[in-house]
């Protein structure tokens, strides 16, 4: 079925346009106004010689903008590639560079990164401040709008045409584009509308996590329905109470460690919540012992997604009826697991040999999606790796039980999450060798009640060289999202390595792990 993202926009102009849809603070649109501001920038970008295909980064900040952007693009056929706001310049200059990014719009706030951005990405064609005002290289977002059309962008587009490229940590220290097409795209959306969210027309959701990342999935299934999409700044507990009772907010998306937050906040009780009927979350596990109490102050209200940025949420959901706390030992067990998988995608658990194992035995989780990505940008060989006979091969090892539910149980490769954000053990560690007195680091993830999970450095010093925790973790946050940089530092006079020489990490884990029993 080839529908793409205009048909799905010109169907809120139809159905939806003197709806208010949107709203970031004092700024409020309707349906037919959203879609004319996204249409005006897709004309902009074409205005500016920019064609169907030309890479289009994005620097923003929640704000009606973000959700503005990134469809803005789309609708002229470019796909965005998000930046994250928390990533130091180093990793600017790479993405852009990577992508080959003709142009990039940012919000105001970092123009001071520019001086040191603008240098090391000499492909860059056009910057866009937002709102801005056009000045030497830089170009007005809104006065660019103000004299472009808002009608549809003459340009042919299909869903096997790129929709957006993704930055994943890697590995190998390099951060990884993920190459979505539209297919993908509408697949999400379609998935999003069939299955556990039940979609009114009547809801409001609050959008606290980064649009233009994972938080703006949820954009699209609540338009097409008419409904209302709150966009806040980023997640401050006390305001978005205050949202909830002024907006009559009735769905959220959070990451456990947000609901941590909301539920143990001092003046939660202040606040009027009764209209709360959705609260999706997933990006890392919630201790249930925290949703037993998080479901005690909302109700029944709980749906889990899975997904990774290579196969877009959802993939599996833990439904509301899942979600029985106080029920028989197999439903107390089942809030453990990521649910079951969606309609459109298929999961499989899979040996070594990618082979689909039984019921029961764990393997790696494999999914086969449209939502699937298509590729890593310019990495042929990680997508080989990756894909492999069109299955795509997540990393997360889990099994199935005779309920179909999956089960998450360790992580194939390195990986952290801490607070819904993905942290790869080998950039902090290459950031750790800048650091002079640095010998020899090995980084890995330990529990946390908060985040999840948290990063932790393990640290040998050069011979007269000398450091402390807090030296180590300001140089890494000099090299770092702040996100990534180690919360703790253990100095060590040797790390524990096999015969071959490998640093065990799992022999530096396994003293924080050995009493939790989900070892993710």
């Amino acid at each position: 079925m080839n529908i793409t993202i205009r048909d799905i926009l010109n169907k809120i102009v139809q159905r939806h346009g003197d709806r208010e849809i949107l709203v970031f603070q004092d700024s409020r649109f309707t349906g037919r106004q959203y879609v004319e501001r996204v249409y005006r920038l897709g004309n902009a970008l074409l205005g500016l010689g920019l064609k169907k295909g030309d890479r289009v980064a994005l620097l923003l900040n929640n704000s009606n903008f973000s959700a503005e952007c990134f469809r803005g693009a789309n609708s002229a056929g470019m796909p965005f590639v998000s930046l994250n706001a928390r990533n130091a310049v180093p990793e600017h200059i790479y993405i852009l560079n990577d992508s080959g990014a003709k142009a990039l719009i940012a919000g105001e706030e970092f123009l001071p990164l520019m001086d040191k951005i603008l240098p090391g990405a000499p492909d860059l064609e056009h910057v866009i401040v937002v709102p801005g005002k056009n000045k030497g290289q830089f170009l007005s977002y809104e006065e660019l709008l103000v004299t472009a059309p808002s009608t549809e962008p003459d340009v042919d587009i299909t869903a096997e045409d790129p929709y957006s490229i993704r930055y994943t940590s890697g590995t190998t220290g390099k951060p990884k584009g993920v190459l979505q097409l539209f297919r993908s795209d509408i697949t999400q959306l379609y998935n999003s509308l069939m299955e556990g969210l039940e979609i009114r027309k009547s809801d409001v959701v609050a959008l606290t996590a980064p649009v233009t990342h994972a938080s703006g999935s949820q954009i699209m299934p609540h338009m097409a329905k008419g409904a209302k999409v709150v966009i806040m700044a980023g997640f401050d507990p006390e305001n978005l109470l205050k949202t909830i009772e002024k907006e009559k907010i009735t769905t959220l998306y959070l990451v456990p460690t947000m609901i941590v937050m909301l539920i143990n906040h001092p003046t939660l009780k202040n606040y009027d919540i009764s209209t709360i009927r959705t609260i999706r979350y997933g990006a890392s596990p919630i201790a249930p012992n925290v949703l037993k109490k998080a479901m005690g102050i909302f109700g029944d209200v709980f749906l889990q997604g899975y997904g990774l940025t290579e196969a877009s949420m959802p993939i599996t959901l833990l439904t509301k009826e899942d979600h029985i706390p106080d029920g028989t030992e197999k439903s107390v067990k089942r809030l453990k697991s990521i649910g079951r998988e969606v309609l459109i995608a298929k999961v499989g658990i899979q040996d070594p040999e990618c082979k689909i194992l039984p019921d029961g035995q764990t393997g790696e989780i494999c999914v086969k999606s449209d939502q699937v990505m298509k590729e890593y940008w310019n990495n042929p060989e990680a997508t080989r790796e990756t894909l492999v006979d069109g299955w795509l091969h997540t990393g997360d090892m889990g099994y199935r039980d005779e309920d179909g539910y999956l089960y998450l149980v360790d992580r194939k490769k390195d990986m952290i999450i801490s607070g819904g954000f993905n942290i790869y053990p080998r950039e902090v560690e290459d950031a750790l060798y800048l650091h002079e007195s640095v010998l020899e680091a090995a980084v890995v993830g330990i529990p946390d009640e908060k985040w999840g999970e948290t990063v932790m450095a393990f640290v040998v010093l050069k011979e007269n060289k000398t450091a402390t925790e807090n030296e180590i973790i300001a140089h890494c946050r000099e090299q770092l999202a702040g996100y990534k940089k180690p919360t703790s530092v253990k100095f060590l006079d040797e790390l524990p390595k096999n015969a071959n020489g490998k640093i065990l990490k799992k022999d530096l884990k396994a003293p924080y792990w050995e009493d939790q029993e989900r070892k993710i």
